[in-house]
């Protein structure tokens, strides 16, 4: 399901490039709400909310399985602002929002820069930097990308992130 939720989201954000209507002159919460409405809708036994709270905060979205409301999906979304903010969400995402249970999380990243081929680059680059970094974990698109990192408290403990990046460079 977690690869049906992460097509879901890239898909969606592919198409609202192609339509800055839908992304100009929003704010991150408006940008949410965007995946949210499709997303709230896509999947039957499941419950999508936004700015829900997850341990020690609120997370933008998170995906539950309404039988015994376990997560299923724990995403943050951030307008791009650089490779120290860049680290920054990941910190916060696994720091303050994810337990032990939480396992399939990701970032989406809203970037207005002009040069979005240069902030795919970096991203790739500077995922692998981060302290939680453990490997790879199979790129989905040309903005998609997959990686295994571990939790802050347990070296055990896999989590895999998706760092997702949609170009709304219309402001």
């Amino acid at each position: 399901m977690y690869s049906g939720i992460l097509k879901v989201v890239y898909d969606a954000g592919k198409s609202m490039e192609k339509k800055p209507a839908l992304y100009k002159n929003k704010d991150e919460e408006g940008l949410r709400d965007q995946f949210l409405f499709i997303l709230e809708t896509r999947y039957e036994g499941v419950t999508a909310t936004g700015e829900t709270f997850n341990k020690n905060g609120k997370t933008d979205i998170i995906l539950k399985y309404s039988a015994d409301n376990s997560n299923l999906f724990v995403a943050e979304c951030k307008f791009w602002k650089g490779t120290t903010e860049f680290h920054q969400a990941i910190n916060q995402l696994f720091d303050r929002y994810l337990t032990w249970r939480d396992s399939k999380v990701a970032l989406l990243f809203f970037v207005q820069n002009k040069d979005f081929s240069k902030v795919l680059e970096t991203v790739k680059e500077e995922a692998k930097k981060h302290p939680y970094y453990r490997k790879v974990n199979n790129h989905k698109g040309e903005s998609s990308f997959g990686y295994i990192y571990r939790l802050p408290n347990d070296e055990d403990k896999e989590v895999f992130l998706e760092i997702i990046l949609f170009h709304f460079d219309q402001k």
